[in-house]
């Protein structure tokens, strides 16, 4: 018998329920002022009639009105508990942590937990509130409880690992952040904490590793339990235990020096030949491949993860007892994704050419039933893979399906050092995509200014001063994400002069034309090689210009500085004097 056969077996309660189904209609029809109204008649008349209480309570909810909805849903729950469920109760309390109702929300958690004392995520949310309040004993005790009820839960680690922080509990911090890179290896904000742990026990070198997504072997080794250089290097071995076509593209580019208007040449220049390394494509029968955002592992049917195919924390992956299960693919199936996928330079310098390295080997790119990517929802990826034939339907996506098999699982190498283009690599960019711009109608400048604005990390401070500085030369500021893909290959096929910040844009300068007039612009601790590279494999005219120390600069800027956690987000102020005796020095103006 339900509740409401059951009140309808008195006068008073029949009343009750004609309010209550009164009250059903005016919601349907929108008017909940005339059904909240009806409601309370209805517990006036049967005080224990909990739907008139849960649909107070879903009213005053949806209102906003939380306090109220948590008093009327603990009647629910005194009065006819099955009505009322523990994820019910979670949700509830999200809300009203996220309106920073903290003890109500306890109230909450602590009913669902009553309902499902094995409730995992509301011994999480209880951790977070009483840390909130202060209480890191009692917080430390649910995170534990969360994790002893579910070990990989990543997040009951990051919470856990913030909470040691807090205390200055640095070694606990430390495992706790591990812990959650090997449930969770592309979790920012655990690399970020790890780092400022690692930097307050005075290991600057390994903290800055951490802000660029690497974790060294040693932290492992100390820090994990019964992981050791043996237990890593066991782990691993070579593309050479497998079957493997080595692809004969190595060269040789000799660097000219960059012009600069500095008396002394950066140590980062001072580099006579790139010599590009050797590449090959393997075949891995029942083989597994992990991608991240900052780290890839291939690995074949004996569990063993192939050297030459990690990247980024590699080892986290293999000592990780708490990554998800492998997703099957059928067919075969070809590993792209490489360590920074998400960002344009490592998309186009390392990801792409690999589908060369496959039509190199003899295989057919037709013949392939799914290309693993790191991700496809940005415009530049989508183009660039339709330019390139390879069908949407095909594409796995590592963002949605980050650990995968298959029964035929073909890598290609990367197509040179990280970070570097190769001779054969820029080729292959021109010969994909610049006989694919349409340009009838199409204007633009032949010189640009490429401006950073937008961008999370390295933007010019001063930047409005400088394109006011540089207009009166014919410099004309471009945003690149304003532009499609093609778009900006026309713009660096059809540019004379550029003048730009270290950054992903300057990607593009491998479909300018030769004698191309380029200036960089480095903030003083982060000088890179990678577009000296390509200037120097396609013959454009380098200089490079070093920015202000932000710590002396006092001129008031355009965009408000930020601070990160390592040099190579480092923002940058202009020396507007030295950039423009740079121009002249370098023959650009």
């Amino acid at each position: 018998m339900n509740q409401i056969q059951a009140i309808s077996m008195t006068q008073s309660g029949q009343q009750a329920t004609f309010l209550y189904q009164q009250a059903q209609r005016h919601l349907q029809q929108g008017n909940s002022h005339q059904a909240r109204l009806l409601f309370q008649e209805s517990i006036k008349l049967q005080p224990d009639f909990a739907l008139s209480y849960q649909g107070l309570g879903d009213i005053w909810r949806s209102q906003g009105k939380l306090s109220p909805s948590v008093r009327c849903y603990l009647k629910v729950l005194e009065l006819q508990p099955d009505l009322i469920s523990a994820d019910f109760f979670l949700d509830l309390g999200s809300e009203l942590a996220e309106s920073n109702q903290i003890d109500e929300a306890i109230i909450c958690y602590n009913q669902a937990l009553k309902i499902d004392q094995y409730h995992t995520k509301s011994y999480l949310n209880l951790g977070v509130m009483w840390r909130k309040k202060g209480e890191l004993s009692k917080a430390i005790a649910l995170y534990q409880q969360a994790l002893a009820l579910q070990p990989n839960l990543h997040s009951a680690y990051f919470n856990l690992g913030n909470v040691f922080l807090e205390q200055d509990r640095l070694d606990e911090a430390i495992v706790a952040y591990l812990e959650t890179l090997m449930s969770q290896p592309d979790f920012e904000s655990a690399y970020l904490n790890l780092g400022q742990a690692l930097i307050r026990k005075n290991r600057i070198e390994e903290g800055l590793a951490c802000g660029i997504h690497l974790i060294t072997n040693s932290l492992l080794t100390e820090f994990i339990t019964d992981v050791s250089d043996a237990a890593i290097s066991s782990k691993f071995t070579t593309y050479r235990s497998s079957k493997f076509i080595e692809i004969n593209l190595k060269s040789s580019v000799k660097l000219l020096p960059p012009k600069t208007s500095e008396e002394k040449l950066h140590s980062s220049f001072n580099w006579p030949v790139y010599h590009n390394p050797e590449t090959f494509v393997t075949s891995i029968p029942s083989g597994q491949a992990w991608g991240d955002s900052y780290s890839t592992a291939v690995i074949n049917a004996e569990g063993r993860f192939i050297d030459e195919l990690c990247q980024g924390s590699a080892s986290t992956l293999a000592i990780s007892e708490k990554l998800p299960p492998a997703t099957p693919l059928e067919g075969t199936t070809a590993f792209l994704s490489v360590r920074g996928g998400n960002t344009y330079y490592h998309w186009m310098a390392d990801l792409l050419p690999r589908l060369k390295l496959l039509q190199l080997a003899g295989i057919q790119l037709e013949w392939i039933n799914f290309f693993v990517v790191n991700s496809c929802h940005l415009a530049y990826q989508r183009e660039s893979l339709t330019l390139l034939d390879i069908p949407p339907h095909k594409i796995i996506e590592n963002s949605k399906l980050p650990h995968i098999t298959a029964p035929n699982l073909v890598v290609p190498s990367l197509p040179g050092d990280v970070g570097l283009m190769s001779p054969w690599t820029c080729q292959f960019l021109r010969e994909a995509f610049l006989d694919k711009v349409a340009t009838p109608g199409l204007q633009t400048p032949a010189r640009i200014y490429i401006s950073r604005r937008h961008a999370r990390y390295r933007r010019i401070l001063n930047e409005e001063e400088t394109i006011a500085r540089l207009s009166p030369y014919g410099f004309v500021p471009i945003v690149l994400e304003s532009l499609s893909f093609l778009e900006q290959v026309a713009l660096f096929a059809n540019a004379k002069a550029i003048i730009a910040p270290h950054g992903a844009g300057l990607t593009n300068t491998v479909f300018c034309n030769p004698g191309t007039q380029l200036i960089e612009i480095f903030s003083p601790d982060m000088v890179s090689v990678n577009y000296w590279l390509v200037s120097n494999i396609m013959g454009l005219d380098y200089s490079y210009l070093i920015g202000e120390s932000l710590d002396e600069y006092k001129t008031p800027t355009s965009i408000p500085r930020r601070y990160y956690n390592h040099p190579l987000y480092e923002d940058i102020v202009v020396n507007l004097d030295s950039l423009v005796h740079l121009m002249h020095f370098s023959g650009m103006i």
